[in-house]
């Protein structure tokens, strides 16, 4: 898998979608248990997405359970969010494929519109 620096996204290009998402080259990326993610359809849109194992929601849970957030860990909600079954930058991007090959990934994050299309005024 290459990977690309651009600033401080680390950027991965499939066929289908371009991801990009803040990390460091040097973190283990097959250990990641929750990332946030901009990813690009190839001649489509840019959506946003936080992926997470169900081992890190359990832990963000537990965290607020000592420190009141959440209703001291009684809930959890995250917009845009996608569970992998395994921690790593590798299920991640699958999953990634999935939703964008299944057309499943605009029901699942929501796009982020680009610069031009959020100034254009909204005509009724």
């Amino acid at each position: 898998m290459k990977i690309l620096q651009d600033g401080p996204f680390l950027v991965i290009q499939r066929d289908r979608f371009v991801a990009r998402f803040p990390a460091a080259p040097d973190d283990d990326l097959e250990q990641l248990q929750d990332q946030d993610m901009y990813v690009t359809v190839t001649d489509g849109p840019t959506y946003y997405a936080t992926l997470m194992t169900l081992d890190a929601i359990n832990d963000v849970l537990r965290r607020w359970r000592h420190t009141g957030e959440a209703a001291g860990g009684r809930y959890f909600y995250a917009t845009d969010l996608v569970i992998t079954p395994r921690p790593g930058i590798t299920a991640m991007l699958e999953a990634i494929d999935g939703l964008v090959r299944d057309g499943e990934i605009a029901n699942a994050c929501q796009v982020i519109p680009n610069k031009r299309e959020a100034e254009m005024p909204q005509i009724d």
